[in-house]
């Protein structure tokens, strides 16, 4: 049986690309990736996130049909793998590249709820489509990002894109603007939101969002779910000292005290992306034993 979402806190990321900026290659049709969903089999409790586009602004863009080539071949080298019965993300800007891999997914698993991860934050007639074609689909939801890319052909240059000014103030407005017209058609309650740090914002505003989060939140309904991925994000490691010997490691420990600060400090449904899918676990465990 499919879990209930709100009982989800664990989004894991799965790049299937040769270039990812966290794990190159090593998702990318490896053994490691067999192994690690046959490890993940009794997991339903963890959101599994694949991706087959690397959107580091260091990495060109590849095209709708290399999206789904990469796909292709992943999905042939599943194809024994049990993912039935739990939720799938599909982490693309490419409201096509979604409605391919779910209906591929549908045509071999049973009792999945799908998710459609789109970081780009656009909202075109592509997206109001496939908004109401899933307008009564009750395993769907629809991930909206807070960028200020202009068009989803330009994700991957959204460091371009960053703005002068409150980026709190930002946040709201566009999660605000989007709002509406999500109420318009009929899919609000399928929406959850996501402040997609890292992306078309600068290092300061990046750590402004994070400490003023509690107040973008509360400008919104306590019904709406959030999505917090800060996992390998490269201002972690800008903010530490030049000098730390194992920055990633150290980067890794600042994330689990912010996974920390959130989970205290936010009521409501907030799940976070992450990379190590047992660190949310690690974090929720900690503040406990220091509350002991």
């Amino acid at each position: 049986m499919l879990p209930e979402f709100k009982t989800l806190k664990t989004m894991g990321v799965i790049n299937v690309t040769p270039n990812s900026f966290s794990d190159p290659k090593k998702f990318f049709n490896s053994p490691e990736l067999i192994q690690t969903l046959q490890s993940l089999k009794d997991r339903r409790d963890l959101i599994l996130d694949f991706g087959f586009e690397s959107t580091a602004p260091m990495n060109a863009s590849v095209s709708a049909e290399e999206e789904k080539v990469r796909f292709d071949s992943f999905f042939e080298l599943i194809k024994d793998i049990d993912l039935n019965d739990r939720w799938i993300s599909f982490d693309t800007y490419r409201p096509s590249s979604f409605r391919y891999f779910e209906s591929r997914f549908k045509e071999r698993y049973k009792g999945q709820g799908f998710l459609f991860n789109d970081v780009s934050g656009v909202i075109d007639d592509e997206l109001e489509s496939l908004l109401k074609d899933k307008k009564e689909d009750r395993n769907f939801l629809f991930i909206f990002s807070f960028t200020h890319i202009p068009s989803r052909d330009q994700t991957g240059k959204h460091m371009v894109f960053t703005r002068e000014g409150d980026i709190g103030s930002q946040a709201v407005e566009h999660f605000k603007s989007a709002e509406q017209r999500f109420k318009e058609w009929g899919v609000n309650h399928k929406v959850i939101f996501d402040p997609c740090f890292g992306f078309s914002k600068t290092y300061e505003q990046n750590w402004d969002l994070i400490k003023n989060f509690g107040a973008l939140k509360n400008s919104f309904s306590d019904e709406r779910s959030w999505l917090i991925g800060l996992s390998k994000k490269s201002f972690l490691r800008k903010s530490l000292p030049p000098e730390t010997s194992d920055l990633f490691e150290e980067a890794e420990r600042l994330h689990v005290k912010l996974l920390q600060n959130f989970i205290a400090n936010n009521s409501g449904h907030l799940f976070f992306r992450v990379h190590d899918f047992d660190i949310v676990a690690r974090a929720e465990n900690q503040l406990r034993t220091s509350h002991a």
